[in-house]
This record gives structure tokens, C-alpha cells and sequence, in this order.
């Protein structure tokens, strides 16, 4: 479960192909785009084109990895009022 901390920590952005076996240890996350914050990576995964077939994910700093179904919530929560 994501934290008020986690929102503040380093996050990292990776693209995967849609479909991928969602197992956390089958990653290899050293591609992937490291942002300051949670609130940058998320901002950045709404905002920016995929590439073809493939979606983003983020993994938080405590290690929580937030799928694509999860951006959208996170991103609109994130918006505010």
C-alpha cells in the first residue's frame, strides 16, 4: 500500500509490455526513468505516449508497484478538488 511518504520518495517509471507476467522479481528495472518524487513519476506516466504495446509502471520507493489500472486513480486523487 502506497504511504504519504511514498508520494514525496524517489520513484522509478518503466515501460512494460502489455500482457507481461506481472511478477515483481521478472523485471529488470535498470532501464528504467528515475523521477524525484512519486508525484513526478505519476504526472509523467498520465501525460507522456507509451510506446507502441507497451504500458508504464512504477515502483515506489518502498518498493509498492503501482500497475496501469492504478495510475488513473492515483492520478486523479493527486489533482485534487
Amino acid at each position: 500500500m502506497l504511504t504519504e511518504a511514498d508520494l514525496k520518495a524517489p520513484a522509478s517509471l518503466l515501460f512494460e509490455t502489455v500482457g507481461a507476467h506481472p511478477e515483481e522479481p521478472l523485471r529488470d528495472w535498470s532501464d528504467a526513468k528515475e523521477f524525484a518524487s512519486l508525484r513526478e513519476a505519476v504526472h509523467w506516466a498520465m501525460n507522456a505516449e507509451a510506446p507502441a504495446g507497451k504500458h508504464a509502471i512504477i515502483r515506489a520507493a518502498s518498493g509498492y508497484v503501482l500497475r496501469p489500472e492504478m495510475l488513473e486513480g492515483i492520478w486523479a486523487s493527486l489533482q485534487g478538488p
